[in-house]
């Protein structure tokens, strides 16, 4: 008689529990990769990571690949609706000390006032093995400026350039599971990465205004490097659903950049897939809805942190992408032909105080080709 065990995957959510208690309650601006797919399945990845997801997001996804492969262009960019009149407005800004430059200043200042401008681009190098071992090299660039308070106007400037080479394992639990009454294969999976960044978060108020530049805003001068580790754990569940499970603690030791920059953040993530049309495989790969509960240390209700998302077949190679990310609506596609993958999103990120109070709406749009 064959034996099934639960202990393996009972010990290591246990670890996964124990782990996610150190989480702080608030924590400064997280590094969480997603790619466009990822944004427009409302966030959703934990239990997805069947591509190079998995290299920055449950590295056990690696056990799901059946053949190698890697890219050296594989680039998403992001930008809010805002982006294009704050950008231009900070363009304007002069730092000649003189009455008639402080007035022009306020003045393109003040054409801003309430909105916020946000844009990111990235780029990543990855190589895929067949054996459960991955390896990447990432850098994103992301930056926000907002102009607050009509009665005393701020400017807030947050520019984040963040540099990862990481390397990942992903393993078979050595015996069959059951869980749920299940038969059930799963993989555990560790990453090590060397992260790097340089930042900048400041305030500035009326009186800086004459000295403000587009260098000034932008300038990162705090910056660190740092080491730590990510792990996963992900159950392919046999039942006609093809359920999934995932687990992952990312930023596992939450070590320090440096004291300037801040802090590698713990978090931790739980998922689950389903694959509800039932039938032959081709069927069964045509509608997959996924749900995550990300703990990242914000603060924030459970709906900021819950995601579902929902990945659609339309045809071969194309499919449509939909969830809700932090309560706000998100969509999109990703197509494949032959080596080439592009994908498209639209996604909501809050920046009031409550859930609902502001939002802000972002575009996504990423071209890979993967050999």
């Amino acid at each position: 008689m064959q034996n099934y065990s639960k202990k393996p995957a009972a010990a290591l959510i246990a670890l996964f529990c124990v782990l996610s208690t150190a989480l702080p309650v608030s924590a400064a601006r997280q590094f969480v990769y997603e790619s466009a797919r990822t944004l427009g399945m409302g966030g959703a990845s934990v239990a997805v990571a069947n591509d190079h997801q998995a290299l920055l997001t449950n590295p056990a996804g690696l056990g799901l690949q059946t053949k190698s492969s890697y890219s050296v262009i594989n680039a998403l960019a992001e930008q809010n609706d805002d982006y294009s009149k704050v950008n231009g407005s900070i363009k304007r800004l002069s730092d000649d000390d003189t009455g008639t430059s402080r007035t022009a200043n306020y003045n393109s200042l003040m054409d801003i006032m309430g909105k916020t401008g946000y844009q990111a681009w990235s780029t990543m190098g990855y190589y895929l093995g067949s054996t459960g071992f991955g390896m990447a090299a990432y850098y994103r660039d992301s930056e926000q400026f907002s102009v607050e308070n009509p009665a005393n106007p701020v400017v807030k400037s947050e520019v984040y350039q963040d540099t990862v080479l990481s390397g990942s394992i992903a393993r078979g639990f050595n015996e069959t599971q059951m869980l749920f009454k299940d038969r059930t294969i799963g993989w555990w999976g560790a990453t090590m990465k060397v992260a790097a960044r340089k930042t900048t978060d400041q305030s500035y108020y009326a009186r800086d205004f004459a000295a403000l530049t587009p260098k000034v805003l932008k300038n990162t001068d705090r910056s660190g490097t740092t080491l730590d580790f990510d792990l996963g754990a992900l159950w392919q569940l046999n039942n006609p659903w093809q359920t999934s499970l995932g687990l992952f603690v990312g930023n596992v030791l939450s070590t320090d950049y440096s004291e300037e920059a801040g802090t590698l953040e713990r978090q931790f993530a739980i998922g689950a897939t389903i694959k509800p049309l039932t039938g032959t495989p081709e069927r069964n790969e045509k509608l997959i809805l996924a749900a995550d509960y990300w703990e990242t240390g914000d603060d924030g209700t459970a709906l900021t942190k819950l995601r579902l998302g929902m990945q659609v077949q339309i045809a071969k190679g194309l499919h449509f992408l939909c969830g809700l990310r932090g309560g706000y609506p998100t969509a999109g596609f990703a197509l494949s032909w032959y080596d080439l993958r592009l994908q498209a999103a639209t996604y909501g990120e809050e920046l009031g105080q409550r859930p609902g109070e502001k939002e802000d709406r972002r575009h996504a749009l990423s071209i890979n080709l993967e050999f």
